[in-house]
């Protein structure tokens, strides 16, 4: 199957602490930084915990059975998906600053070694407006993109899944929602 992210060049038994892992998903999308933390939380509280925290944001059309996203089994919604991330604006904003970093350092902290990594969203690399967001892909589901933007002062929310070109699609969703709507 093929999917998106690389590891980070996170190693096998290498130590790193939650905070690395957390940007290596975020801005790698990198599946083992999600498999190394769900393992040292325990692998099936860490998806219970999920699947929680989902129901708790009332998010009654999103099924999760594992922390990658790779699984077929793992499902929701535009609507649920738009709960979680104002969720997150409004409780955890920390997260957005992260994935609109160019770069991200991570380290391995037995070896004391450090390597410098770009954030694979595009946007990140060339938008002073991205205020955030997260990339997805797999063969099934296709290219898949939650963003923000900052324009006028407004934060603006755009979910595009299943495409070939998640980026393009973004553009034309945000060009034509500036030129559809005032913001004064």
């Amino acid at each position: 199957m093929a999917t998106e992210g690389i590891a980070g060049n996170l190693q096998l038994g290498g130590q790193y602490s939650v905070s690395d892992l957390v940007k290596a998903m975020l801005v790698l999308s990198s599946n083992r930084a999600a498999m190394a933390v769900a393992d040292s939380y325990g692998f099936p509280q860490f998806v219970e915990k999920m699947r929680v925290k989902a129901v708790s944001l009332n998010m009654a059309q999103t099924d999760l059975i594992e922390p990658t996203g790779l699984s077929s089994g793992n499902q929701s919604t535009i609507g649920d998906l738009e709960k979680l991330i104002s969720y997150i604006y409004k409780n955890h904003p920390e997260i957005f600053v992260i994935t609109r970093q160019k770069t991200v350092v991570l380290s391995e902290l037995a070896k004391n070694r450090s390597e410098e990594f770009l954030n694979i969203n595009a946007f990140a690399q060339s938008r002073n407006d991205f205020w955030g967001g997260k990339t997805g892909y797999t063969d099934q589901a296709g290219g898949n993109l939650i963003t923000i933007f900052e324009h006028e002062g407004r934060k603006l929310l755009f979910i595009v899944l299943g495409t070939d070109d998640r980026f393009g699609q973004t553009d034309l969703l945000y060009n034509w929602a500036k030129r559809a709507f005032s913001f004064n």
